[in-house]
């Protein structure tokens, strides 16, 4: 299954198939009605039939953690965030070894999974059990479909057990972070050294 991106930019686009059906509408807005949230950026998963919420990422900065939304979470991990409780995208996406670029999470089952970046195809998700590819992000040309050939950026998704609500969750924090690390992403969330490693910036940061 390829989901293809509308927009060159995880924070903003959709996730289309190649017959045009729109799976998934990400949209990123700057939010917050009092002094205590006026500088919050915060990410909507949504499905796009049923205005469904999929999953939210409440973006941090050098200051305050990164907060991440999820139906299926159920309380695990809850902590208050500027908009409500969520889990800390350090506690979602986790690493096992301070200066690797890879990230692991559990689904609903307790199965973990592995997001690595990889040269000249961009980030790779496998099953940590039996090191088998999940999803793919990369790009290339569509050869048939509503995006014949144009070069596109897509989620190549194999057949699997894991809640592809959850998937797409983890993988836009992880394709915002391989961006910031490569300085190209567009800046729709402000971004600066995280000088307490507990932010979304890249100094150490919390996505």
């Amino acid at each position: 299954m390829d989901l293809i991106l509308r927009q060159n930019n995880p924070q903003k686009t959709a996730l289309i198939s190649p017959n045009g059906i729109v799976h998934y509408e990400i949209t990123t807005t700057k939010t917050g009605t009092s002094r205590e949230t006026h500088d919050v950026f915060l990410s909507k998963i949504m499905h796009p039939t049923d205005e469904s919420v999929a999953g939210e990422i409440e973006w941090g900065d050098c200051f305050t953690p990164t907060f991440v939304r999820y139906p299926l979470f159920n309380g695990l991990g809850g902590q208050m965030g500027k908009m409500g409780f969520g889990m800390t995208a350090r506690t979602f996406l986790y690493k096992r070894k301070r200066f690797s670029d890879s990230r692991y999470f559990l689904d609903s089952n307790g199965l973990e999974y592995k997001w690595k970046t990889q040269k000249g195809v961009g980030c790779v998700l496998t099953s940590v059990h039996d090191d088998k590819e999940v999803a793919k992000y990369t790009i290339g040309s569509r050869l048939e479909g509503s995006f014949a050939g144009e070069k596109k950026t897509f989620l190549r998704i194999q057949p699997c057990s894991l809640d592809l609500d959850l998937l797409v969750l983890s993988f836009t924090i992880m394709e915002k972070k391989r961006r910031e690390r490569a300085g190209d992403l567009p800046s729709l969330v402000p971004h600066e050294d995280d000088v307490q490693g507990d932010g979304a910036a890249d100094g150490g940061g919390e996505a």
